[in-house]
């Protein structure tokens, strides 16, 4: 197991899972325009490492998982070309698309603190652990920002309409109670428990058919995201579970089933 720095990015694999840290606690672990290129740019490429099985997301220290994007990048009037497509061109949305995109699950270790774009990074991921204590926010109304539709969109995923609409319309903050409360967090910990609990989790999931895994993760996202599925996406899920049917992981699946072993997945 060994880590390397990427920009203020660092990345730690343990067999299948592999550790993402936002490496800036001296900052809050803010995020800024090239450490979300960065970020975009890495989970792409671990998309294409077979070995990886589980993406983990943390921020560094004690304090912040993420206090969010760096304010003085957002464009204003006079910043702005009235040709481009902000939204489309938004660091953010570059990374939480590779994260969407990644084809494994993707476990946000909330460690800190969470506001704004490090909210939404944390509720971008698949599964959100959180330590008692910490807090979460959107301030955009705060700042007169209407956040941007594929940022509302995920938020509505996770959290419904109510509670999206308030945590918006508010601003506030939220304990971490009411975190786990009203879907922020999965799984609401004590602080010397954060990391074991979240790397078991990981590890359980990794040891599970990669198929699986990857198939579960695209289906479900389809569906959710969609209102309405067309002839072609039902066939391209319904293609997804007849391959599982017919994968060398199920065969093993099976048959670690009946030895009483642990499986051996090769995600063929």
């Amino acid at each position: 197991m060994g880590a390397k720095q990427e920009t203020r990015l660092l990345t730690e694999r343990n067999e299948g899972v592999c550790t993402l840290e936002i490496n800036r606690p001296e900052k809050h672990n803010f995020l800024t325009s090239g450490l979300l290129q960065q970020m975009a740019s890495i989970i792409s490429e671990l998309s294409r490492d077979r070995d990886i099985r589980v993406l983990v997301i943390r921020g560094a220290g004690e304090t912040s998982f993420s206090a969010g994007y760096d304010i003085s990048a957002i464009p204003t009037t006079n910043d702005l070309n009235p040709d481009a497509p902000i939204c489309s061109l938004s660091p953010l949305e570059e990374a939480f698309q590779a994260i969407r995109h990644f084809p494994y699950p993707v476990i946000a270790m909330v460690n800190g603190h969470a506001f704004g774009g490090g909210c939404e990074l944390a509720v971008t991921c698949d599964i959100r652990i959180g330590r008692r204590g910490i807090t979460m926010g959107m301030p955009p109304a705060k700042l007169g920002i209407v956040y941007p539709p594929a940022g509302f969109r995920r938020f509505l995923m996770v959290l419904g309409f109510a509670k999206t609409l308030e945590m918006f319309l508010t601003g506030r903050r939220y304990e971490s109670h009411d975190c786990l409360r009203m879907g922020l967090l999965n799984e609401l910990v004590e602080p010397d428990a954060l990391n074991s609990i979240t790397y078991d989790l990981a590890a359980k999931i990794a040891e599970n058919a990669p198929m699986a895994l990857r198939g579960t993760k695209q289906a479900l996202y389809e569906i959710a995201e969609k209102s309405l599925l067309s002839k072609h996406d039902e066939s391209e899920l319904a293609r997804l579970f007849e391959g599982s049917l017919k994968s060398e992981d199920l065969k093993e699946g099976k048959l670690a089933f009946k030895e009483k072993r642990k499986p051996h997945f090769t995600g063929r």
